[in-house]
């Protein structure tokens, strides 16, 4: 259908607009009838949610999200090898080194994400994801060749480093290819590549549990990374990045490839609207600053420190409500818990983790990532509680610990599994696969460093779970341990509420508008409000 002059929308009130980026962007609705544009894609704001898929930008975003399959599968090998090492590095392991060989990745990945936002400012955002499989990779070959607690720590550091730098950035990537309207399925892609890593782990781990069997599983890993440190060479950049860097042209070939089937004048609008904020970009402070001067102004200014902010909590809240500690000790638990094959019972909890990723995946653009956050967190909280009373029931005859050898209640260990189903689920659903889409809240000149701070966030709470997970397992028992967890998800599910906006629908430009004052929660619903009232008056 092509909407001219002739047919002009219903008269109304002119809105009010909060900044003049806001304002261009409902303008180009008006377009469609004062200009004779000729198409009713040609508006930014109506074009944006009728942009569809196609296999390229399917196939750009499962190459990136491979770094996702690197991180989770480490998550998941060092489960089964922690019950499968042994007396191979010298001596049958403590639990402090359980912890730290767990912990080394995450101190790593916490280095790593940190300099991926000033690497990928540099180089690109394609080329941080190739510079992470060579981490990767270094990593895992010293530790298949280690010999000694301290070797393997210094392999897993490595390869920590690698998982923290394409991990971080991956997100950001995909966002910024992704058309809008599939834009959290297309994110959550990485975090389906995370869980699926863990899971293809277990599946691993059962047959070569045994003797030097860990050093296969580390090996097994160095083949994703290699596959897609080859692939990269063969992906574009990203467009707004290209814009950044003044290649145009490069920029107005990708889009072409990711949106085949749009007009020339929607490409057009779409391309002007990038380079119109490369340049409020470049004329900002952030994009005429140092990285050190961009952490300045990010603390001292509230549009920048809002979603650093809203990051960095969703990224802690994400790794403390314990989820990693199943990850990396579940084979260990089950095992004191009485189940014959330990790694075969963390396959569930792998498994279920995977299942719900891509229910996650699915529905997080139809739900909105807000509205599944705030439906999942109470599931969460529901799982840990029921969770730390089967534990409770189990330990009555153990003084509330548990203890290699020892007999336990069948029925409190089932139900201490299906609570742990239970949480997993929710979990995937929403806090563990939505957290990862949150690098899309900062704006261009802010992305790559915003990405670090998400991510930092993310590994900071991660090295204080997996390092003191054991530890309160011993000292307090499991009863209070996952107790605890379930109190930090209630702040959670608060901070949610208060703090996050909701994304789905709102483009990359527009998301950079809700902080201007407040957490905008308000402000995206208005934002989308308006989307709602554009494309019904385009179908009149």
């Amino acid at each position: 259908m092509t909407i001219t002059a002739s047919t002009p929308p219903p008269a109304a009130e002119a809105p009010q607009f909060d900044s003049a980026l806001e304002k261009a962007t409902v303008a180009h609705v008006e377009n469609v009838y004062t200009k004779n544009v000729g198409h009713d894609d040609d508006a930014l704001a109506v074009g944006e949610q009728k942009e569809t898929l196609n296999a390229l930008t399917i196939a750009l975003s499962a190459t990136a999200a491979v770094s996702g399959f690197c991180f989770g599968y480490d998550t998941g090998v060092i489960s089964a090898s922690l019950v499968s090492m042994g007396t191979d590095l010298g001596h049958a392991l403590t639990s402090v080194e359980k912890e730290w060989i767990s912990t080394a990745t995450s101190v790593g990945a916490l280095i790593g994400s940190l300099v991926a936002g000033w690497l990928t400012d540099r180089i690109g955002r394609k080329w941080v994801l190739a510079v992470g499989d060579v981490w990767f990779i270094v990593g895992a070959i010293l530790i298949c060749s280690g010999f000694s607690v301290a070797q393997v720590i210094v392999g897993r550091v490595v390869l920590g480093f690698g998982v923290g730098t394409a991990a971080a950035i991956a997100p950001v990537y995909i966002a910024e290819l992704a058309p809008t309207k599939y834009r959290g399925m297309l994110v959550t892609v990485q975090a389906m590549f995370i869980t699926g890593g863990q899971f293809i782990a277990y599946c691993i781990g059962i047959p070569l549990t045994g003797h030097h069997g860990w050093r296969i599983q580390f090996a097994i890993g160095i083949v994703p990374a290699l596959a897609q440190g080859i692939m990269i060479h063969f992906l574009p950049e990203s467009p707004r990045y290209d814009v950044l860097k003044g290649r145009v042209e490069s920029a107005h070939k990708t889009l072409r490839k990711v949106y085949p089937k749009v007009s020339e004048d929607y490409l057009a609008i779409k391309l002007a609207a990038l380079e119109e904020v490369v340049s409020a970009c470049r004329e900002s402070d952030l994009g005429q600053a140092s990285t050190l001067q961009q952490w300045k102004i990010v603390f001292k200014e509230g549009r920048y420190r809002r979603p650093a902010l809203l990051a960095l909590g969703v990224g802690i809240f994400q790794q403390l409500c314990g989820f990693n500690s199943l990850m990396y000790y579940s084979a260990t638990m089950f095992k004191e818990a009485g189940f014959d094959n330990p790694t075969a019972t963390g396959l569930i909890v792998s498994g279920t983790n995977w299942f719900f990723s891509i229910v996650s995946m699915m529905t997080s653009d139809r739900v909105g990532r807000r509205r599944l956050l705030l439906i999942t967190y109470p599931g969460m909280i529901l799982g840990l509680a029921l969770a730390s009373v089967s534990f409770w029931k189990m330990t009555q005859s153990t003084g509330g610990r548990l203890i290699d050898g020892a007999t336990y209640p069948l029925q409190w260990s089932n139900m201490m599994l299906g609570m742990m189903v239970i949480f997993i689920a929710f979990y995937a659903t929403g806090s563990g696969n939505i957290t990862w889409t949150v690098s899309e809240f900062f704006p261009l000149e802010l992305r790559g460093l915003g990405a670090s701070i998400l991510a930092g966030g993310v590994w900071a709470a991660n090295i204080v779970i997996s390092s003191t997970f054991l530890t309160m397992m011993n000292a307090i028992g499991p009863t209070a341990t996952f107790a605890l967890y379930a109190g930090i998800c209630v702040l959670g599910l608060i901070f949610i509420f208060c703090c996050y906006p909701e994304p789905a629908g709102l483009s990359l430009e527009e998301l950079e508008e809700v902080f201007r004052s407040g957490f905008g929660v308000r402000k995206s619903k208005e934002i989308r409000q308006r989307h709602k009232q554009a494309l019904q008056a385009q179908r009149e």
